[in-house]
């Protein structure tokens, strides 16, 4: 249930109450449950939030912000015009000093909320420097009010950050945090909170053996046993999304040595055609670069979305833009292997029905919105190398095997 952790007891109010009562029995199952009452549960939640505030019960107030945060980030939810709104409400609230004295699961939700509107602010060009500087700075000010050990998992988006703007120190403050992270409890997974940015983490020091390791370990399923629940409840905690991981962390930071080592070891992983549907932008383009050419139709279909979704703003536009930089490439490949032309939908005056590209005509369309996204995040972020991003990418030909 959603807000779980409130009980009657928690609650003086009794319209509050009922309003709480109703969100936790619209998550009763599973989250796909959760998903189909989207409609029914952000409304109610944000009504949550607005009575808790008018009744200065700021221990609901924060957890119900927390929680719906979060919930409207899932990916089948994702209500971003809210989530901007949540975010500048919490920047206010903070600046104003609101709730001072909140409940300790409130006060470790704070903290929460914090770490995830600084992950959320990276990914938008909208947000300069500055106001992620700001961010980042209450975060840490939030984190050494109101934080437990519980928080440590929270150095995750401090290390996206990190790995963002290539900073070292940064990426230094959030691991030393990390390392001293549980994740007994099913708040933090460990795959997702602690290997996955970990990875990301050696990658940037020039690791490549600990960067491999720590895959290894994860695809043996060799962790602590306490933590060994994510390999049920997480869908991204196995071998192939963990590989994914580590190799999309390399073409991120710009690493085309440490990615070519590591694709030619997984390289045989990557031949083998895909059984379930194609879904994953990175997934396609590392099977395509093995010489994997299946599900053809489900790819471009694939391609198709990442364009629609980045033109009805339904992803980030740093999501956008690594997927960009892929299906650029992926089309130069297929260009490369003799394929003439497709049939696809793309762009803003996208008939109704497909239209035959060559391929190099798709790559070109590709390789021009990411260079418009990469000009925008590189004018917001002084450390953001797109250029040497796209280059990385662009190297990745080198490894191309031919179908």
């Amino acid at each position: 249930m959603i807000l779980e952790s409130l009980k009657r007891r928690n609650v003086a109010d009794d319209k509050l109450w009922e309003m709480v009562d109703r969100a936790n029995h619209l998550t009763q199952g599973g989250y796909e449950s959760w998903d189909d009452n989207a409609p029914a549960l952000v409304p109610l939640m944000e009504r949550i939030l607005a009575l808790a505030r008018e009744r200065e019960d700021w221990q609901v107030y924060f957890y119900d912000m927390a929680k719906l945060f979060w919930y409207i980030r899932r990916s089948s939810v994702n209500n971003i015009p809210l989530s901007f709104k949540i975010s500048e409400m919490f920047h206010h609230d903070f600046e104003q000093r609101l709730g001072e004295s909140v409940g300790p699961f409130a006060r470790e939700w704070r903290v929460d909320l914090a770490a995830k509107i600084l992950s959320f602010y990276c990914e938008y060009p909208q947000i300069d420097d500055g106001k992620i500087a700001r961010m980042l700075q209450i975060f840490r000010e939030c984190e050494a009010r109101y934080g437990s050990d519980w928080n440590y998992g929270d150095y995750t988006s401090v290390m996206n950050l990190a790995l963002l703007n290539r900073d070292k120190e940064l990426a230094k403050e959030a691991a030393d945090k990390l390392k001293k992270a549980t994740f007994s409890d099913q708040c933090f997974c460990y795959v997702c909170t602690y290997a996955r940015p970990m990875v990301g983490y050696h990658i940037l020091y020039g690791q490549l053996e600990e960067a491999k390791e720590l895959v290894t370990r994860v695809c043996e399923q060799s962790i602590p046993l306490r933590y060994r629940w994510c390999f049920d409840q997480c869908l991204q905690a196995d071998e192939e999304e963990m590989k994914d991981i580590a190799l999309m962390h390399c073409l991120e930071l710009g690493e085309s040595e440490m990615f070519g080592k590591l694709f030619d070891e997984w390289q045989p992983l990557y031949k083998k055609p895909k059984q379930e549907k194609a879904d994953d932008t990175y997934n396609v383009f590392f099977h395509a670069l093995a010489g994997d050419w299946s599900q053809k139709k489900e790819r471009l279909l694939l391609a198709e979305q990442d364009d629609r979704d980045r033109r009805e703003h339904k992803e980030t536009p740093l999501d956008s833009l690594y997927w960009l930089l892929c299906w650029y490439v992926y089309f130069k490949m297929m260009d490369g292997n003799g394929e003439c032309s497709v049939r696809l939908l793309l762009g803003e005056d996208a008939e109704s029905s497909r239209r035959e590209y060559s391929c190099q005509e798709a790559s070109k369309y590709f390789e021009q919105q990411a260079d418009l996204l990469g000009a925008q995040m590189a004018g917001a972020r002084k450390q953001f190398d797109y250029e040497g991003v796209k280059r990385c990418f662009e190297a990745c030909l080198k490894y191309r095997s031919l179908s």
